[in-house]
């Protein structure tokens, strides 16, 4: 009985950090990140001001609250790769076939018109907000740290994995900027998946050149 209670305490936890952030999300894209206030998310979401900072530390913290996920599916990529790949390669493949690399379906929902326009609108909300691109910046440095762990177990030398995983990430952002110049430009699905690919394709192949993991 107490398993059930925690499962069922812990689900409806995962809901209500879901229902804040599905509401914030709307109200950023709709009216724009610095326009949103905490206190109108916590309204708009039916929950007290404390609430939300219960599930969440920062109004950019709100915005991002997958990054998270995007960084463990990484890592667990490597973790969980098959005997026989490299690592270089685990992450390449994950980033060239997924349009978001906790995803498993793959480019798909990007031909869904819906899905697309949605995918499209969060990228602008973030790419008009000074304060969201700031925070990338440091989401990104926080991934060094933990894909630098990874990879020291990989290469047993510390400053070997500490540069190997400031490029890794210099990647991971090559990638993001040409998904989001691709959306905003409004490509096709197909295009935004070549122009990703190719990228991501050009900045590994040069990678494995200077590593063996």
């Amino acid at each position: 009985m107490m398993e059930v209670s925690v499962g069922l305490r812990e689900a409806n936890k995962a809901r209500t950090r879901l229902a804040i952030s599905d509401v914030a999300t709307h109200l950023f894209i709709e009216r724009g990140f610095e326009k949103v206030t905490v206190a109108e998310i916590a309204e708009a979401a039916h929950v007290s001001v404390k609430t939300v900072f219960n599930y969440f530390a920062s109004k950019e913290e709100l915005f991002f609250d997958r990054a998270d996920d995007v960084r463990d599916a990484m890592l667990e990529a490597i973790r969980q790769r098959p005997e026989g790949v490299d690592a270089l390669e685990a992450i390449r493949a994950l980033l060239a076939d997924r349009l978001v690399p906790f995803e498993l379906d793959g480019w798909r929902p990007l031909r869904n018109h819906e899905r697309y326009e949605q995918f499209r609108s969060f990228i602008a909300a973030e790419h008009a907000s000074p304060a969201l691109r700031a925070r990338r910046l440091v989401i990104a440095e926080q991934w060094t740290g933990a894909f630098a762990d990874v990879f020291e177990s990989e290469l047993g030398d510390r400053r070997a994995a500490h540069a190997l995983a400031a490029m890794v990430i210099g990647i991971v952002g090559l990638r993001e900027r040409e998904l989001s110049s691709a959306m905003l430009d409004r490509a096709s699905a197909r295009t935004v998946e070549r122009r990703v690919r190719a990228v991501v394709d050009e900045g590994f192949t040069r990678l494995v050149r200077a590593f063996d993991t």
